[in-house]
């Protein structure tokens, strides 16, 4: 047997052994009234642009691509028995290559033994040891007999260690509620009364740029200080970085929490479906809910991306108003843990949301459910927050600059 730990070509894309392949991305076709994302770069600075952007995405392709994933296919009318998948091994640790046989109708081979039950014997004692280390990756070992020849994969993955979060039995212990504000002390005030009224004694973080800042004293509130004007994503990093329960709620902080705000429903969900990292609701009925259709595009051009309004996949079993989608509104249950590791891009100050579903798309598993609500406070004149509230039109090229480059996009389409 063969092995070939973790060859690569020079663009960081796997080596095709003779039962495997790998197929590049084709293009994509950018649909109707897309964004161009490239024509958002000046044109002095395009050039250098794309230089760099294809340098980063080599090495974006170098840390998430390897030998598994080839696409083996296992040979018809074989003797050999050998595992395709799931065989997996510590870096550097020798380890025993499980269910190893040649069948057939002879009892002997002439090889080191005449018995084919000796054969599969020593078969059985053949092990693999990695001799480079690396937390996740991946070898191809090659298994040969006469004229048959099969190659199967060994994941070699650094065991980690569990996380877990003893939540107890009180909702309190489960679920941290989260928010951002920034110059609307009066309606952050609203929200704290009325989510008191349903949980009076669950911890609140509010992550705060006000550029003229307002102390909170409320009981289970944990206010902190920003610079002024950081922005909202470096707000909801901040919040998120101090929760210490196994959830977070987020909210806007215009806000108001009803009867129809059950945070345990949101729960509920969860605990009952582990994969979900994310479950949003409704604000004021409303869902918001979006599907992210997505083709990966070639090397040189991109990636083209459409944000679909009301895009939805299957169902959740044992809950019928809640499907699976790519994005919820700012109204959501998620586990911290994995929203920790895909984080908000400190980036977006003014205007941003579903650019965190977009850099978790593939990450995150999310649903949105239509039975659990929350009210938005009555609108109210506020000259100086208003002065923030509208980014200028060059906050918005940023944005499509940093998609082309950040998310290797060609195209965006809004519908």
């Amino acid at each position: 047997m063969e092995s070939e730990e973790s060859e690569q070509d020079e663009v960081g894309t796997c080596l095709t052994p003779s039962t495997g392949l790998v197929k590049a991305p084709a293009s994509c076709v950018c649909p109707a009234k897309s964004i161009n994302l490239e024509e958002s770069i000046p044109s002095d600075e395009r050039a250098q642009t794309l230089e760099r952007r294809a340098k980063e995405y080599k090495n974006h392709q170098a840390r998430t691509r390897s030998v598994l994933d080839t696409l083996l296919f296992a040979p018809s009318n074989s003797p050999l028995q050998y595992p395709i998948q799931g065989f997996t091994v510590r870096p550097m640790a020798t380890s025993l290559i499980p269910e190893k046989r040649i069948g057939g109708r002879n009892n002997s081979l002439i090889m080191e033994t005449e018995s084919l039950e000796e054969l599969n014997k020593l078969l059985a004692k053949v092990t693999y040891t990695s001799t480079v280390y690396h937390i996740h990756t991946g070898d191809l070992v090659h298994f040969l007999f006469e004229h048959h020849q099969a190659v199967f994969p060994i994941v070699i993955r650094q065991p980690t260690l569990p996380v877990l979060y003893d939540v107890g039995t009180d909702i309190n212990d489960h679920v941290t509620v989260a928010t951002k504000t920034f110059m609307r002390y009066k309606e952050l005030k609203v929200l704290i009364s009325s989510l008191r009224r349903y949980y009076k004694d669950m911890t609140l973080i509010v992550a705060d740029d006000s550029f003229e800042s307002e102390k909170i004293t409320e009981e289970n509130v944990q206010q902190y200080i920003m610079p002024g004007g950081q922005g909202w994503f470096a707000g909801r990093n901040l919040a998120v970085s101090q929760v210490t329960t196994k959830y977070f709620l987020w909210v806007d902080d215009d806000f108001l929490f009803t009867d129809q705000t059950k945070i345990e429903a949101l729960v509920e969900v969860m605990e009952a479906i582990p994969e979900l990292d994310v479950v949003g609701g409704s604000v004021t009925g409303n869902q918001f809910y979006f599907s992210l259709p997505y083709e990966e595009g070639d090397e040189l051009t991109g990636g083209c991306l459409h944000r679909k309004s009301n895009g939805t996949f299957n169902s959740i079993p044992n809950f019928p108003r809640c499907h699976m989608v790519n994005g919820v509104v700012n109204f959501f249950l998620a586990r911290t843990d994995a929203v920790s590791r895909v984080r908000f891009d400190p980036k977006l100050k003014r205007v941003a949301h579903s650019e965190m579903f977009m850099d978790g798309l593939g990450t995150l598993m999310v649903a949105s459910c239509g039975h659990v609500s929350i009210g938005h406070q009555p609108r109210s004149a506020n000259a100086d927050y208003a002065k923030f509230r509208h980014p200028a039109q060059s906050k918005m090229e940023y944005k499509k600059q940093l998609h082309f480059f950040k998310n290797h996009l060609k195209c965006i389409l809004y519908g």
